[in-house]
């Protein structure tokens, strides 16, 4: 094998090794497709066909950050009225599950979706994150979101 033909080969079986730069299509659907998904936590959800964790690209466009910010923040302030006004309800619970999944895909990205968790946790803050619901809705989303 030439020199030129073992490069090319190498350069083409890296390129599929490489992590993805873009947010998936699915993750960003829109809020209510993701608060529909959520309805299966702290059981297997999926938006879009991939875990909420999963719409977190380590390397992404400010566009792409931007955009799936609105999907998920917009959902999450949803939950917490939600939670606010039920709090015995099941958003309490998904509303953890939805930031603990998103700090488990944003916390392998670089530091590139920072903005984006702090405003998901302020978010939370007038829903009661002490209780159960909550606190096993995020272990759930940490650990398998």
């Amino acid at each position: 094998m030439t020199v030129a033909a073992t490069l090319a080969a190498a350069v083409t079986a890296g390129c599929g090794s490489e992590p993805s730069a873009t947010v998936p299509a699915g993750c960003l659907e829109g809020p209510s497709e993701l608060r529909a998904a959520l309805v299966r936590a702290p059981g297997e959800v999926r938006v879009g066909g991939r875990r909420p964790s999963e719409c977190f690209p380590r390397a992404s466009s400010p566009g792409d950050v931007e955009n799936l910010g609105v999907v998920f923040v917009t959902a999450a302030e949803r939950l917490a009225d939600e939670a606010t006004r039920h709090p015995r309800g099941p958003a309490t619970l998904r509303l953890g599950f939805l930031i603990g999944a998103a700090h488990r895909g944003a916390g392998r990205a670089q530091g590139i979706y920072s903005e984006l968790l702090r405003r998901l946790d302020t978010v939370a803050d007038g829903v009661d994150t002490n209780g159960a619901a909550f606190r096993g809705g995020r272990a759930a989303g940490e650990a398998h979101g």
